[in-house]
Order: structure tokens, then C-alpha cells, then sequence
């Protein structure tokens, strides 16, 4: 449940601000809230391999 308590406010924060975006990143559950899924995303995997990544993708940039 504790994962719940920190992603709950950001939620909210997407819902309630009209440019803002959600990206969630989770090794095992791929979920989003029904009343965000236009602004956001959830990405299925570990979190270090995800920035790692992102990471050397800027790089390529």
C-alpha cells in the first residue's frame, strides 16, 4: 500500500493541472488511472535499465 501513498498526490496533481503529465515506472504492474490515461503513461520495467537508457538516448541526441 505504501507505493500508493506517494503516487496518489501526483495523481492529483495530474488530474488537476491542465498541462501537466504523468510517466510511471514499475518492474511489475502496468497501471494508470482511468482519469489520467490521456496524460500519461506507465513504463513496465526495472527503473535503473528505463534511465540508463533514457540516459543514452540524450547522449545520442
Amino acid at each position: 500500500m505504501t507505493p500508493m501513498f506517494i503516487q496518489e498526490p501526483f495523481w492529483q496533481l495530474t488530474m488537476g493541472l491542465p498541462h501537466a503529465r504523468y510517466i510511471g515506472v514499475n518492474n511489475q504492474f502496468d497501471f494508470l488511472p482511468r482519469q489520467i490515461e490521456d496524460k500519461g503513461m506507465t513504463i513496465l520495467g526495472d527503473i535503473a535499465e528505463v534511465l540508463t537508457a533514457a540516459v543514452k538516448k540524450k547522449g545520442e541526441e
